[in-house]
């Protein structure tokens, strides 16, 4: 008999909530959000990064990045930058504070990563992304 608490659906969420509200306590002691984390991350990573590719990685609606990239910019740890050879094109760039803030809060993301996997093999890790890696396929299979 189908039981809703042993639903892969369930569990994976559940987790993802768990996992999410525990490392948002952990950066919003350093005054910014979860998601303004990942971003500083992906701009620190690649420097001139666009919007749109932005928010393909943080899975995020244009509009939500927009948003997200105004906020940021008033608050001083981003900058926009017109492509000097295609001036639709917006590229983005950590200021002196957004690097500043990103050298501040990568260690945590590290450290929060190693705790969380405390005491599991990377044999056990590799096989965790694998399997949860087909499920995610076969949801996006199956919806389609």
């Amino acid at each position: 008999m189908f039981d809703l608490d042993d639903c892969i659906g369930i569990i994976t969420s559940r987790s993802t909530k768990e996992i999410t509200d525990a490392f948002s306590s952990k950066v919003e002691a350093c005054g910014i959000t979860r998601v303004q984390w990942i971003a500083i991350y992906y701009i620190g990573k690649e420097e001139g990064i666009t919007q749109k590719k932005l928010g393909e990685k943080m899975d995020l609606k244009e509009s939500t990045v927009a948003r997200l990239v105004d906020r940021m910019e008033k608050e001083g740890t981003v900058e926009r930058i017109k492509d000097t050879s295609d001036k639709r094109i917006t590229k983005l760039y950590l200021t002196k504070l957004g690097k500043y803030k990103r050298e501040e809060i990568l260690p945590i993301g590290e450290s929060f990563s190693k705790e969380g996997i405390e005491g599991i093999s990377e044999e056990h890790l590799n096989i965790f992304k694998e399997v949860l890696s087909k499920i995610v396929s076969n949801t996006k299979k199956n919806v389609k």
